[in-house]
């Protein structure tokens, strides 16, 4: 089968959206489909690159929604159109990442004209932001255009009950829930020799206690109340892109921006605890590397990661004082803290993979 990927940004550029793109279609090329990708240009690309067996189509785009206001929202050229109906007659199936994008709203259009099948991925809904305009924005963009992309799709994945909630009061097109995967091969966890290595070269403290947070600095994501909750028996690393509004004065914080996945998976492999406040999310693939990589996890009812053992990934409020304690409780409980361990890896390995992501991309 000939199948397009229609993505807002791509490798380089780093996401969350784009480590699914190309996990996915690493992992249609494996079962013997043939897969193009179309993404935005934002740097000198070439147009066409072939990578893992993949076609990548680039076309130049402006990006100043997300310099400006920290929205992934790239700006296509007229191009756009052209390509995108040359390369939707040559498929058997369109998949579009992301109900707003420009290239969705082009792409399901051209294919609904054309007689294609097209299965759109919606990631988190209604992503709310401090700016009251923002957000109103992004609710009329979600009426005029968001709609037209899910009720001409043939089939809607969501990645958990809140975003299918949302999307179902617009659409009456089928609506399934789908999961992300983890390449546990890349994420894993490493023996105390190991630890210790790594954190030598990356100039960490040796014996100290090591809590992680992976994810773009957006408020959204709890970045806040996790500075907030910081004491001084635990280092902190931050690890994602975006400006951190909140002044940084505890030499116990380290941040590292823009990171390719091969150096995030060593973060992972340093850190004794993943948390994850999120205010709002869809299936952050961060869960998932933390789970693979062998960290107890804490996180809040807002991340959905279906049935889980409660206690051995700890659901908590996006509230300072909760997180404190539950930092507390699993840094000071070594028995607990390596049964989260040892449940995190089981789960990821036997309920999070690409291939059992990719069989949902079926109608």
């Amino acid at each position: 089968m000939k199948i397009l990927i229609v993505t807002h940004y791509f490798h380089p550029h780093i996401g969350g959206i784009e480590i699914v793109a190309y996990n996915q279609a690493k992992e249609l090329v494996k079962s013997g489909h043939k897969v193009t990708i179309i993404t935005s240009k934002l740097k000198a690309d070439n147009e066409y690159i072939l990578t893992d067996k993949i076609r990548i189509i680039r076309i130049n785009a402006l990006n100043p929604f997300e310099k400006r206001y920290h929205v992934p929202y790239p700006l296509f050229s007229p191009k756009l159109a052209s390509v995108l109906t040359k390369e939707i007659q040559n498929s058997d199936l369109v998949v579009l990442h992301g109900a707003l994008y420009m290239g969705s709203v082009f792409g399901v259009v051209i294919s609904k004209f054309l007689n294609k099948k097209v299965i759109t991925i919606e990631h988190v809904g209604f992503v709310p932001y401090n700016n009251l305009i923002l957000n109103t924005i992004q609710r009329i963009v979600f009426l005029m255009f968001g709609k037209i992309v899910l009720n001409l799709s043939n089939k809607v994945l969501v990645l958990n009950p809140t975003v299918k909630k949302y999307v179902s009061g617009l659409t009456n097109t089928p609506i399934d829930i789908s999961s992300n995967g983890v390449d546990t091969k890349l994420f894993h966890p490493v023996s105390i020799a190991a630890k210790i290595k790594l954190r030598k070269k990356y100039n960490l403290p040796l014996k100290k206690k090591i809590v992680l947070f992976v994810g773009r600095f957006v408020q959204k994501k709890g970045l806040d109340l996790v500075l907030r909750a910081k004491k001084s028996n635990f280092d902190l690393i931050l690890v994602g892109s975006g400006v951190i509004d909140l002044p940084i004065t505890d030499t116990g914080i380290h941040i590292f921006k823009n990171l390719p996945q091969t150096k995030i998976a060593e973060i992972y492999q340093i850190s004794d605890l993943y948390i994850l406040p999120s205010r709002s999310e869809g299936f952050p693939l961060s869960i998932l590397e933390a789970m693979a990589s062998g960290l107890p996890v804490i996180t809040t009812g807002k991340i959905y990661l279906g049935s889980i053992n409660n206690k051995l990934i700890k659901l908590i409020k996006p509230e300072v004082c909760e997180i404190k304690n539950a930092i507390k409780e699993v840094l000071n409980d070594i028995i607990l803290a390596r049964k989260m361990s040892a449940y995190s890896r089981n789960m990821a390995i036997s309920k999070f993979t690409w291939k059992k992501s990719v069989s949902s991309l079926q109608i």
